[in-house]
């Protein structure tokens, strides 16, 4: 084809779909912006593209996508990518590999934006459906998958299952179930299994995972525990179920006519292993006609559902005695697994059961080498399944190991990273508290340095005060003196006032007050000066003290009640023992 006939073919392309998307979508986007938060990521997870030709709906999830990123509104883009995985839309739907890139990136980007913003359930439903694409397309390690489901498990569980209601949970319980038990952890199987059973909505819409879920626990407690009643309980619970629900697919109800039928041979299996044949072949030829085939459905898996009932319903048959019955419902197995061949999607182990009751047939028969062909045929199938098995067993072991040893290093890795998170924060809130110390440490001395600037102040006013007091004392001694001289040279001398010349301004009592205050202002002086000269006299410290106040050699003799003459010795005296005096150049 020429290059301009391709080129138009393109264009013309184009511009149909362009025509097919303008008329089929529905996306109003001047409502989308206009909606809050919770509005938008409830509306990408209710659109519907149901209607829509994979081309259309692939550009109206890449417009979703651009519109919540012009909102900035990351839920909603969240919700674009899980649809965007669920709906299986690409450009390119029949490029298998193409697509499958495609599902895994956008799970991915999924999981990173949760992560970073904090959307935990999104991140713990996005990271397990990319780990479930990469296990299943990607050769991801069994062991590294076993880690994940428990991790999946144990989150979802700690956040809460209905959180998940947007995310299919329902599929996840039942995979992480089935994955454990195809591992053989039994009894890790069990605690999911008894978790999903409640939590799992018994609706239409959950049916395979609800029906598969009970039929585990049938099975649980039928062949690992040996618990009839208990198995029996959960027959009679899938049997309920599947009468009152319908799949909501039409050409899928003979699914919930199997299982009721299945249910009721399970049943009728089990009483007789318990040796109870009562009402035991009513059980049986009811759950036959449910699990037969309709002769008009074609479905393979219709055929092999109803193989594996006549697998059962034979043998019951057989225990009853009732070998014309079991003879002509062998060789309509033996039609139906003709028909199938051997490309079914069952394994060709289940073919063993069907041997073996050939076998049984033809030994109650009395037909040796029918005996002795179906006996090898099952026994081949058997010893084969048998090792596979065992081969299967050890590598589910090694798996297992591998698994624990790789949870126990991701156990270790998260520990130190929890580890190195309270160290970290333990040291941001020593060094909070520390900065806290040191700023009340800093108030506290800033408070003390002000108080202590303040009494010093009070003090030294206060000293001041007494200071002029005492001169003011002294002034009035003096004047007293000049009086009294006056007096005596008058000869008019009173007893009084010779009393009064007789007496020191300077008492005990005032030194005591003064002194007080004195230290106030100058802490330290006096004890230094007793520690640097200890001969002193109290004589000497109250001149050393009058002294340090800078006072004159006149105000210190009046407030001594000494002549200036005694203060002029004592300074003498003073300096021949040392000079401790503060002021080498005393005041005259």
């Amino acid at each position: 084809m020429p290059r301009y006939e391709r080129v138009s073919l393109l264009l013309i392309c184009c511009i149909l779909q362009q025509i097919a998307f303008g008329q089929s979508q529905s996306l109003d986007e001047r409502a989308f912006h206009a909606m809050s938060d919770a509005g938008r990521f409830r509306f990408v997870h209710d659109f519907s593209f149901a209607k829509m030709d994979s081309a259309t709906a692939h550009q109206v999830l890449k417009r979703l996508r651009e519109l919540s990123l012009e909102e900035k509104d990351t839920r909603a883009l969240l919700a674009v990518l899980y649809r965007r995985y669920t709906e299986r839309v690409l450009l390119n739907p029949r490029d298998s590999e193409l697509r499958i890139n495609n599902f895994i990136a956008a799970l991915a980007e999924m999981e990173a934006a949760a992560r970073q913003d904090g959307f935990d359930v999104e991140e713990v439903a996005g990271r397990f459906y990319l780990k479930y694409m990469e296990f299943v397309n990607r050769g991801f390690p069994r062991e590294k998958m076993y880690v994940e489901i428990q991790r999946t498990f144990e989150k979802m569980k700690a956040l809460g299952f209905d959180q998940f209601g947007d995310y299919d949970y329902e599929f996840i319980l039942r995979y992480c179930c089935k994955f454990m038990w195809d591992m053989e952890d039994y009894e890790e199987a069990y605690r999911y299994l008894s978790v999903a059973e409640h939590v799992i909505q018994p609706l239409p819409k959950n049916q395979l995972h609800y029906t598969t879920v009970l039929n585990l626990l049938r099975i649980y407690w039928q062949e690992q525990k040996k618990d009839f009643p208990k198995a029996i309980e959960y027959a009679q619970k899938i049997r309920h179920f599947n009468q009152n629900v319908q799949d909501e697919d039409p050409k899928q109800h003979w699914r919930s006519r199997f299982w009721q039928g299945f249910s009721l041979l399970s049943i009728a299996e089990m009483r007789l292993e318990q040796g109870d044949t009562a009402g035991v072949e009513s059980y049986a030829d009811a759950g036959y006609a449910w699990a037969k085939r309709e002769e008009a459905n074609t479905d393979i898996y219709a055929y092999i559902a109803e193989y594996e009932a006549l697998n059962v319903y034979v043998a019951i048959k057989m225990a009853l005695g009732k070998l014309d019955q079991a003879g002509m419902l062998l060789q309509r197995a033996a039609g139906i697994k003709e028909k199938i061949g051997n490309g079914w999607k069952i394994k060709v182990f289940k073919h063993i059961k069907f041997y073996e009751n050939y076998a049984r047939y033809y030994e109650m028969r009395g037909n040796a080498p029918g005996v002795l062909r179906f006996s090898k045929l099952a026994a081949v199938l058997q010893d084969s399944f048998d090792q596979r098995n065992q081969i299967q067993k050890y590598e589910f072991i090694k798996q297992r190991l591998e698994a624990e040893k790789y949870a126990a290093k991701l156990q270790l890795v998260e520990s130190e990273k929890e580890l190195q998170k309270l160290l970290r924060n333990a040291a941001f809130i020593i060094l909070a508290l520390v900065l806290l110390l040191m700023y009340a440490w800093f108030h506290r001395q800033r408070y003390l340095r002000r108080q202590k600037q303040a009494e010093l102040a009070t003090a030294q006013n206060d000293l001041s005060v007494m200071v002029n007091h005492f001169r003011e004392k002294a002034d009035l001694v003096e004047n007293l003196r000049t009086e009294l001289q006056r007096f005596s040279a008058a000869g008019e001398q009173s007893r009084y006032l010779e009393q009064l010349f007789g007496s020191t301004i300077l008492t005990e009592e005032d030194w005591q007050r003064f002194r007080a205050v004195f230290e106030k202002a100058f802490p330290g002086f006096i004890d230094d000066q007793k520690a640097l000269y200890p001969g002193l006299t109290p004589g000497e410290l109250r001149y050393l003290v009058l002294e340090k106040l800078q006072l004159s050699t006149r105000e210190m003799a009046r407030m001594l009640g000494v002549s200036d003459n005694t203060v002029r010795q004592k300074r003498a005296r003073l300096r021949r023992k040392g000079n401790p005096s503060p002021s080498p150049t005393p005041n005259p």
